[in-house]
């Protein structure tokens, strides 16, 4: 044989060729069906974690109402307490 030159492959027969080929397919199909599949898990845990802070704020809305109205009633129960302290005051005459 001289320098540089190979052996020439074995031809191959076209079924076998098609077979390879529908191999091909079939494992181009599955790798796609995975990458689907990790797609959908990740919208899936997205779509979890959004549900979750939506719900994580309408509880701190929920208390940031009541805080509010418990502010509300502690500035009313101040206002009519510094009131008494007037009347008081001035009932007594102490300035």
């Amino acid at each position: 044989m001289p320098f540089g030159r190979t052996k020439p492959a074995a031809p191959v027969s076209a079924p076998d060729i098609l077979a390879q080929k529908k191999n091909q397919l079939d494992l181009y199909n599955a790798r796609f069906d995975h990458a689907v599949e990790l797609f959908n898990d990740a919208i899936d845990s997205l779509g979890m974690t959004s549900h979750d802070i939506a719900e994580t704020m309408q509880e701190i809305s929920e208390y940031e109402k009541e805080l509010e109205t418990t502010k509300a009633g502690l500035s009313e129960a101040r206002d009519k307490t510094e009131r008494v302290i007037a009347n008081f005051k001035s009932l007594l005459s102490i300035d």
